[in-house]
């Protein structure tokens, strides 16, 4: 079975979208959270769900409710590199990580 393994900014990205969550609705937080895991988790056992993007340095993007996963398929899972709010300028964060 293929899993989801975040990286350190995904993680980062899931705890500020838990937190703005739970300002206004702390209850569902943590669902919301989890349902983010069990996309990812698709994700994982479905590569290739999503956009390829060339100028998101080749990674997958894939849209659930506002947020975008940006992720990378491996051999055998998937390396979810960070989630973003789709409003937020993703070409300059892009540009700004290159």
């Amino acid at each position: 079975m293929t899993s989801a393994r975040f990286t350190p900014l995904a993680l980062h990205d899931l705890k500020e979208i838990r937190d703005f969550i739970a300002k206004d609705k702390s209850g569902i937080a943590s669902q919301y959270m989890a349902m983010l895991k069990r996309k990812c988790e698709l994700l994982a056992n479905t590569p290739g769900l999503g956009v390829q993007r060339e100028e998101y340095c080749m990674l997958y993007k894939f849209p659930v409710d506002s947020y975008l996963i940006f992720y990378r398929p491996s051999q055998e899972d998937i390396d979810v590199i960070s989630i973003l709010h789709g409003s937020r300028d993703i070409d300059s964060l892009f540009n700004a990580q290159r």
